[in-house]
């Protein structure tokens, strides 16, 4: 079956479908931007997408650019397009965003291109992710808008709200999951997991590297560099799960200036450490810095490394990012996590021919086939 990814970014959804073995890429589109300001070709995430799925993306704005010039593009037809994967930008919908609260993001309408690109197509199937707040949130009727467009073109439209590490991600990510199916019902056939995979899962086997240390045999186990501050106001964070707001106040001369204004308890997750025994908070696309958000190590006195953070977002071991240190960051946390959209393209191969839904392991992880 071939598919098409629209706002394709690192390529996670559809290393997700092909690790499968059903499922081949004939088509993908991203423009490459962080940001309203960046340049096109900023991130570079068509070229890792290309480096890991033989593809190389169409560099494109999907506010103008339409099914009949991606189709042209690529060479296809719209009767050879089995899927269409369309996760638009989720900046816009995101409540942590507090300008969204009061202001409908000019970008959150790409995610209405999916209906257009569906009734020029007419794909079997119809995938989108986003933030949950897209199904829940203010700005809802952006999907509202979709689901009548795709249901007058005769589909069934499944949408619900998940925690992916009900899933087997070793994070709690919470997402809008979306599957529309042409000319019948979709059944979700995904089951849930109510014990959770842990960082100590994803991350335990991997060897030790200091700061700035590229790890002879992996390119990507490698994080930035640390400021002699920086680092010291690291060393003082309790291990294993702790914060700035456990810096004593012996050492309150390595807090920044805003820890100093904010209460104890108020964003705790900043500088903090992951817990080895629990999934890992969501990783966004900021995670390329420990203030950020809880991206250091449990242990080490770090950020996650690159391979680390793809690990905790459900790459597999062996995934190549390009561009960038920071960028390479930002493509993690861009991605649909590669093993739920496994099963999420599985689930689809269910309901063709009601193959057996995606085995999960006692751990929670993913039980991977290929």
């Amino acid at each position: 079956m071939n598919f098409v990814d629209l706002f394709s970014c690192g390529g996670g959804m559809s290393t997700g479908f092909a690790r499968t073995g059903k499922f081949t890429p004939i088509g993908a589109v991203d423009l490459e931007v962080a940001k309203p300001t960046h340049p096109i070709g900023a991130t570079a995430c068509n070229d890792t997408y290309e480096a890991n799925l033989g593809l190389r993306p169409l560099s494109a704005d999907l506010a103008v650019t339409g099914p009949d010039e991606v189709a042209s593009h690529f060479g296809f037809s719209p009767s050879d397009v089995d899927v269409l994967i369309s996760c638009a930008p989720c900046t816009g919908f995101s409540q942590k965003q507090s300008r969204n609260h009061i202001k409908d993001d000019a970008r959150n309408h790409l995610v209405e291109r999916t209906a257009v690109f569906a009734e020029a197509w007419r794909p079997r199937y119809v995938v989108i992710e986003n933030v949950k707040e897209l199904l829940r949130g203010r700005h809802k009727h952006h999907f509202q808008g979709v689901h009548r467009h795709l249901t007058s073109l005769g589909y069934d439209v499944f949408a619900e709200v998940h925690d992916l590490k009900h899933l087997g991600l070793p994070q709690s990510r919470i997402r809008s999951l979306i599957v529309a199916k042409l000319g019948g019902r979709f059944q979700w056939s995904i089951p849930e997991r109510q014990s959770f995979a842990t960082v100590r899962d994803a991350l335990s086997h991997l060897p030790p590297v200091a700061a700035g240390e590229v790890h002879p045999n992996d390119p990507m186990h490698v994080s930035p560099k640390m400021m002699p501050l920086s680092m010291d106001r690291m060393r003082a964070i309790p291990r294993d799960g702790g914060s700035w707001t456990d810096i004593p106040e012996s050492l309150a001369h390595l807090r920044i200036p805003s820890m100093n204004a904010k209460k104890p308890g108020s964003f705790p997750d900043i500088y903090g450490r992951l817990a080895w025994d629990r999934p890992a908070p969501t990783v966004t696309r900021e995670c390329s810095h420990p203030g950020n958000g809880r991206y250091s190590h449990p242990e080490q006195d770090r950020l996650l490394t690159v391979r680390e953070m793809a690990l905790i977002q459900g790459f597999p071991p062996g995934y190549q990012f390009l561009g960038s240190l920071s960028f390479k960051y930002r493509q993690i946390g861009d991605a649909v996590p590669p093993m739920v959209a496994e099963q999420i393209a599985r689930a689809i191969l269910d309901n063709i021919d009601g193959a057996v839904a995606p085995a999960i392991s006692s751990s929670g992880q993913l039980a991977l086939s290929v």
